[in-house]
């Protein structure tokens, strides 16, 4: 169990990276939180924060041992990532980052004797791609695999897809739809709007995550729901929860993107069952109001 152990958490104040330490705070753990620019966005006398580069490994390795002796688990959730246009034109920057810093945390706790390492992972690591981002995601798992044959260590797996909830950054699906909703401009949606996605609230990835950690069965796990729905369909539902008359407009000039993949889902489901959609998108919209980061 995570309870009473110390933890320590890359990419803290991240999207991902924040409900992990958040979650934490709420156990007996004891939390090492590392960020580069914004620190978890709450204080707590178990919680400690350092700013950092994981680029540099001496830093990483200082911290692992004046900060974090003997510390139980690492859970790596940094990573350079961004919107479509941000990885078409810095894949070689995506790739080699994220590379560098999975490297870097696997060899620092490594050395440190860390008995658990989490490395989250990406549902598009599973794919063939020719993005730095999912070629990342692919080569620090393989890396892993390698790491475990040598070494012995215990790393762990996770493959979020298509996570969404608060914190979520501004220029990913769900946010940019609430805010140009809100912001009285239509939601653009290319091709017909029927292509469909399945989406994952975070909450409910990092209670995966940690069940994952705790179970100590699984070395990879894909975290996914099995609910679908259209992106016409999320415009509409979010509309809805914001109380205001529909603002969509399709392109059908413009391609509608990838088809959905299919996950299996079992393992996931027998750690937690995900919350329906519309729940979880009026916790977000309610959120982002909550903080004055939409119009109310």
């Amino acid at each position: 169990m995570i309870s009473g152990q110390t933890v320590v958490v890359t990419g803290a104040g991240g999207f991902i990276g924040s409900h992990v330490v958040e979650t934490l705070l709420g156990t007996n753990a004891r939390v090492v939180a590392l960020y580069r620019t914004d620190p978890p966005p709450f204080t707590a006398p178990n919680l400690q924060t350092f700013p950092l580069d994981l680029r540099d490994e001496n830093e990483l390795r200082a911290v692992l041992r004046y900060a974090a002796p003997n510390a139980d688990t690492v859970i790596h959730t940094a990573a350079m990532d961004g919107n479509a246009a941000f990885k078409r034109d810095n894949t070689a920057l995506i790739f080699d980052t994220n590379l560098r810093i999975g490297s870097n945390v696997l060899n620092c706790a490594r050395d440190a004797g860390v008995g658990k390492v989490v490395l989250v992972s990406s549902a598009e690591a599973s794919v063939e791609s020719d993005n730095g981002y999912a070629l990342s995601k692919s080569v620090v798992e393989l890396l892993a695999e390698q790491y475990r044959k040598q070494y012995g260590m215990r790393i762990f797996l996770p493959r979020p897809s298509n996570v969404y909830g608060p914190r979520d950054k501004v220029d990913r699906v769900i946010p940019a739809m609430i805010t140009r909703i809100t912001s009285g401009q239509d939601v653009e949606i290319w091709g017909d709007g029927s292509q469909t996605r399945s989406f994952v609230h975070v909450r409910d990835v990092v209670t995966a995550m940690l069940e994952m950690v705790a179970q100590d069965t699984d070395d990879v796990l894909t975290v996914a729901s099995r609910e679908t729905i259209s992106i016409l369909e999320l415009a509409r539902t979010l509309c809805a929860l914001l109380d205001v008359p529909e603002r969509v407009r399709l392109d059908p000039t413009k391609p509608t993107g990838a088809p959905p993949r299919p996950f299996d889902t079992t393992r996931m489901y027998q750690l937690v069952t995900p919350r329906a959609l519309r729940q979880g998108l009026g916790e977000t919209v309610s959120w982002y109001r909550s903080t004055s980061q939409l119009a109310a």
